[in-house]
């Protein structure tokens, strides 16, 4: 006891302990935190919606209501209305699900709008699509595999009819209900979502995957920027891990296509996880934040603003002298 209350007064015992600390909390959180074959374990239930799920008859009554009247009773386009039949279900998906189809003006880039009809309704559409107006295997099937939209409480509460239920008592026991499986199959996604994001094991390949083929459009926080002949190119915050990944495989409006041979889905993998963690990172801008647009723009702003008020301080300070001289 002697010999540690002698060398606890040592000038270098603070940084001793600092550094033994230190020590013990990494390998303590090395031995507890599941690595990269642990999470990419936690294999990711596929919600692909099965056979018995999906209504092809109710699909073909959307199409023929929402679809039809700009892309043709058989999906070969018409004047207003391009091909869908080589375009893959990928791109039916990515399409409707970020609101962006049904279009009333087919001419103009749409922006990302509520979905217009409910999950259920998209998954009878997509499988009638596949059933009857694709052609073979063109085009990319729909990525189960990776995490959709988060569940919407709408869908759950809008599928209780009223008539279908005897008194307002039983009515608002069925509402309950669905909201307990709501919040049980958002639970779920959750999990989902954070296997996928957490299964990537190179954060250094999505970020020079993402600066290579991305940023220069949707800059390098992901929020957007403007393109050519009037066209934009969206914000990507608030699309799900499986709507960015439609988007590289069906490269809707201006974006080019990165299939999986060009980019594999293991480093579509590590991309979208950039992105998504890219995306919970705090902007630390405070109240001269500007949007993002890039460290170069935001860094030489920064430079000009301040050495322009270094040299108005230098010019006020000089002038005062002279005055007082």
């Amino acid at each position: 006891m002697k010999w540690i209350t002698a060398r606890r007064r040592h000038p270098l015992a603070g940084y001793v302990v600092v550094i033994l600390a230190l020590t013990l909390f990494g390998a303590g959180y090395a031995a507890l935190a599941p690595n990269a074959d642990e999470a990419r374990a936690q294999a990711l239930a596929s919600d692909a919606p099965s056979p018995e799920d999906v209504d092809v008859a109710e699909g073909n009554q959307i199409f023929d209501q929402t679809c039809a009247s700009c892309h043709g009773d058989d999906g070969s386009g018409t004047p207003t209305g391009p091909d869908l039949r080589e375009v893959g279900s990928a791109s039916i998906n990515f399409q409707v699900s970020t609101g962006r189809m049904p279009s009333m003006d087919p001419d103009n880039q749409m922006p990302r709008r509520a979905m217009v009809m409910s999950n259920e309704d998209l998954a009878n559409l997509v499988a009638y699509y596949d059933e009857e107006i694709r052609q073979g295997e063109a085009g990319h099937d729909v990525p189960y595999e990776v995490p959709g939209q988060m569940p919407r409480l709408d869908d759950y509460l809008g599928a209780v009819d009223r008539d279908d239920h005897e008194d307002e008592e039983a009515y608002q026991a069925a509402l309950e209900e669905a909201e307990a499986e709501f919040e049980s199959e958002l639970e779920d996604y959750q999990a989902e979502y954070d296997a996928y994001i957490e299964g990537a094991e190179d954060t250094d390949m999505g970020m020079k995957l993402y600066l290579t083929n991305c940023a220069h459009c949707h800059s390098w926080s992901g929020g957007g920027g403007a393109l050519t002949d009037g066209r934009w190119a969206p914000d990507i915050h608030d699309a799900s891990p499986r709507e960015i990944y439609e988007a590289m495989v069906s490269g809707p409006g201006a974006m080019p296509l990165f299939s999986d041979g060009v980019i594999s889905p293991e480093e579509k993998q590590e991309l979208i996880s950039y992105v998504k963690t890219l995306q919970a990172e705090p902007n630390t801008g405070g109240v001269f934040a500007l949007g993002r647009v890039g460290q170069v723009a935001e860094g030489f702003i920064g430079w000009t603003v301040g050495l322009s008020l270094i040299v108005a301080c230098a010019i006020w300070i000089t002038a005062k002298q002279r005055a007082h001289d």
